[in-house]
């Protein structure tokens, strides 16, 4: 197989970000249904690489195995759109001087190959047996492609949830701002699928406060999260120059289509402070997972405020506040409340977790992982802590 002729197809494979990637059931069931059909002791789907064969799943074919390329009959499969079939590997001297005869094991290959999200041929999906068989029947390779345009969808889901993730990386802030007497910190651990959890800060230098926010786009994929990166550029252009209402209000105005037509909608907490005395407003936006913390209080900052998208022309009213020396503000997604139950819980671990660190960030680590101890977490856990010097 050439590799000069060969690099959008091996740029493909690796965008899959599969290579080495371990089993995912998805693809599982897909193999075992395979072999189940054509009663094959062997079944497999195999990505191909620059130099070699990534086995992603595999029944009767080891799941993460790699071969060099010229030991692979998939390596030939996905030079054509056309399913490869070897009825018997010894009986065809066109593989004369092939590894895989040579080798001895395999007489049986048929071989369909796998498409990545662009067309390109990145692998196969293949039947093998040790004992020579006869030829597809036109219903059976009709069949076989039908189950490699299952995998080829599966495939481009894996992509999605790829560009998703990426895109939900980029929405977290790449610095913390410098604030004297002040420490913040944020996390978001990811469950599998793509979510909409995000958080964000921002320096309002005009009025002197900066602003943190923590949000979540109900439902998952790459369509929530292109919703998140929504939210959070409409906040970080209108922030500065409205106040914390006028801002929701614009946000809702502004994805108020994009929700509708998804049947979705985005809780959200947001809060200002003055970093010079710790005065603060916050709206809270359907997300009541608020709290503030220190040596003489512990409380929900909890709101009747509904999610954005949820109603036409809401509105949402600003509280006031504020972080004496030795409180922290934290905000944290619904995914803790799988492993503290209810909003008390979550409260009493934000409280524990302020007397055991000494920073924002040591807060965050404790929190997360007590989120994510728990066998039960199946939502992103995201946190957010803003922490005032004592």
């Amino acid at each position: 197989m050439p590799r000069d002729t060969d690099a959008e197809r091996i740029t493909a494979v690796e965008e899959l970000q599969l290579l080495d990637a371990p089993p995912e059931e998805r693809f599982d069931r897909i193999v075992r249904l395979a072999k189940h059909i054509f009663d094959v002791p062997m079944a497999g789907l195999n990505l191909v690489g620059d130099d070699r064969q990534y086995t992603l799943s595999g029944d009767g074919l080891e799941p993460g195995e790699s071969k060099p390329l010229e030991q692979t009959l998939c390596a030939i499969t996905v030079a054509d759109e056309r399913i490869l079939e070897i009825p018997d590997l010894h009986a065809d001297d066109a593989w004369r001087d092939h590894h895989v005869r040579r080798d001895g094991e395999v007489r049986f290959y048929a071989g369909a190959p796998l498409h990545g999200p662009g067309g390109q041929r990145v692998g196969a999906l293949c039947l093998v047996d040790t004992q020579p068989r006869p030829p597809l029947t036109p219903a059976q390779r009709t069949a076989l492609s039908d189950m490699a345009a299952w995998l080829d969808r599966e495939l481009a889901t894996s992509a999605d949830l790829e560009q998703g993730a990426e895109l939900q990386r980029r929405l977290l802030p790449s610095s913390i701002p410098d604030l004297p007497g002040w420490d913040i910190a944020g996390r978001c651990v990811q469950a599998g699928a793509v979510g909409g959890d995000f958080y964000d800060w921002q320096v309002l230098r005009r009025i002197g406060q900066v602003q943190v926010m923590l949000a979540d786009v109900m439902g998952k994929g790459l369509q929530a999260a292109l919703l998140a990166a929504g939210v959070r550029a409409i906040a970080r252009g209108a922030s500065p120059h409205n106040t914390l209402s006028a801002t929701l209000r614009r946000i809702a105005d502004d994805t108020g289509d994009d929700l509708s037509e998804m049947t979705s909608f985005v809780t959200l907490f947001a809060a200002r402070f003055d970093p010079t005395d710790g005065a603060m407003e916050y709206v809270d936006a359907g997300h009541g997972l608020a709290f503030v913390v220190g040596p003489d209080r512990a409380v929900r900052l909890a709101t009747a405020g509904m999610p954005v998208g949820a109603l036409p022309d809401d509105s949402w009213e600003s509280h006031p506040g504020r972080l004496s020396p030795g409180e922290a503000l934290v905000l944290v997604s619904d995914g803790m409340l799988d492993a503290a139950e209810d909003a008390d819980g979550v409260l009493r671990l934000a409280v524990e977790a302020l007397a055991a660190t000494d920073s924002a960030e040591a807060m965050v680590g404790r929190l997360v992982a007590d989120a994510t101890a728990s066998t039960r977490t199946t939502d992103d856990v995201t946190v957010v802590v803003v922490r005032r010097d004592g």
